[in-house]
């Protein structure tokens, strides 16, 4: 290799690595954080903590009796999946620019305007009027899981780039 052509493959890859890091990571970064985030529906927990049982699915509770008899399958269902798992699916990225990503759940998915993901992920007061406080099932959020998830994908990006 000439050194002109040395030069100019250290160009490209300079190249490629700032296109990379400015549009590509972050997008990397939130459809990782999606698939992750998504999962902790399937686990049932956030990271190793499992998530606080639902009285639906409790025997002997006045909560699990009535749903045996009205509703048998809420008896088994996962926790935060309701009928119709419609919080699972309104997690999706809001936008990415300047190096960084949103991801929220959408609240468009629920017919409402309502901090619907939010009350459930930290635990908020939930209902009309007084309400009460809903159990902390956390769903989103930082996680060192998830970085190492995020990091890795990014490196395999980068060694693909390295190798053309």
């Amino acid at each position: 290799m000439s050194p002109q052509q040395f030069a100019s493959e250290i160009q490209r890859l300079e190249n490629e690595f700032r296109e990379l890091f400015a549009n590509y990571a972050p997008t990397i970064a939130g459809k990782t954080a999606v698939s992750y985030f998504k999962k902790n529906f399937q686990n049932e927990a956030w990271g190793r903590v499992s998530w606080k049982e639902v009285r639906r699915r409790t025997p002997g509770t006045k909560a699990n009796r009535y749903a045996a008899k009205h509703h048998p399958a809420r008896t088994s269902r996962k926790i935060l999946t309701g009928d119709t798992g419609d919080l699972a699916r309104s997690i999706e990225i809001k936008s990415v620019s300047n190096g960084q990503v949103v991801i929220w759940t959408a609240p468009n998915a629920f017919g409402s305007k309502e901090p619907y993901g939010r009350v459930h992920n930290e635990g908020l007061r939930s209902g009309r009027g007084k309400g009460f406080i809903m159990p902390k099932r956390q769903f989103m959020g930082p996680s060192d899981e998830l970085n190492k998830l995020i990091i890795s994908e990014i490196e395999r990006k980068l060694k693909q780039i390295a190798q053309r």
